[in-house]
């Protein structure tokens, strides 16, 4: 691919060349990274990985919105080789995985479909499971009312014992977080929320089980400093407890 912008792979969605690979947005909102190399993306999706690399799932791992498998270099790059069951509808960012990380596509399990009947359908259940999916509206990047509605229930009732579950949740329509974010967490008995300082994007961790607050962004650090990712020193965690 030569130097320049690309067209756009479907009508809402741009690629844009980086010196490390592809960047996709929508609206000017960046929805993945796709680093055609191991190593950190310096954005949110290094802290996604780190967290699947520190919270060490044993069974199952989805991803509920794969879009240009923005996670993968990091993932790589933690040394995590888990296998990744994802679903998304629209293919044509795992179009571009697989055309620029052939290396990383036996790692991935990919089907284009609708997140919740897939994850209806599924026959057994995860250990770990992301939801990572948005929508363009009026102009803007947001989560699908599904994500606070019908997946919350869904995701908590497909995850093993002890099974966890990670929410990229973006500021709601309405601008407010409230009470969406205590609607995703008070499914779960437990839940931390990861502040980061670039990104506008809160990421809700949550199931029977956790670590502290404090011992869960140390060992997130920790990974982001492995990885070289800027992100070691700009997240914060705190426990969550809706009301």
């Amino acid at each position: 691919m030569t130097p320049g912008t690309p067209p756009a792979i479907s009508p809402a969605v741009k690629i844009t060349v980086t010196k490390k690979g592809l960047r996709l947005t929508q609206h000017g909102v960046v929805i993945s990274e796709l680093r055609t190399s191991v190593g950190p993306t310096h954005s949110v999706f290094d802290v996604l990985a780190a967290l699947v690399a520190v919270l060490e799932p044993t069974g199952r791992v989805g991803v509920l919105g794969f879009a240009g498998g923005g996670m993968m270099a990091p993932l790589r790059g933690l040394r995590m080789e888990s296998l990744i069951e994802s679903v998304d509808l629209d293919r044509a960012g795992y179009d571009l995985f697989r055309r620029h990380c052939p290396e990383w596509v036996s790692g991935v399990c990919w089907q284009q479909a609708d997140a919740v009947v897939w994850l209806r359908d599924q026959a057994s259940h995860f250990s770990l499971l992301l939801e990572d999916l948005s929508v363009p509206q009026n102009g803007d990047v947001f989560k699908p009312e599904v994500s606070w509605t019908v997946l919350p229930k869904l995701i908590c009732q497909r995850l093993n014992r002890g099974g966890i579950a990670v929410f990229n949740l973006l500021r709601p329509n309405h601008g407010r977080w409230s009470p969406e974010l205590e609607r995703v967490a008070r499914r779960f008995k437990t839940a931390r929320i990861l502040e980061l300082d670039e990104f506008e994007n809160r990421i809700l961790v949550a199931g029977d089980s956790l670590p502290s607050a404090r011992d869960l962004g140390r060992r997130v650090r920790e990974a982001l400093r492995r990885l070289h990712s800027r992100q070691a020193e700009r997240i914060k965690v705190r426990s969550f407890n809706p009301e």
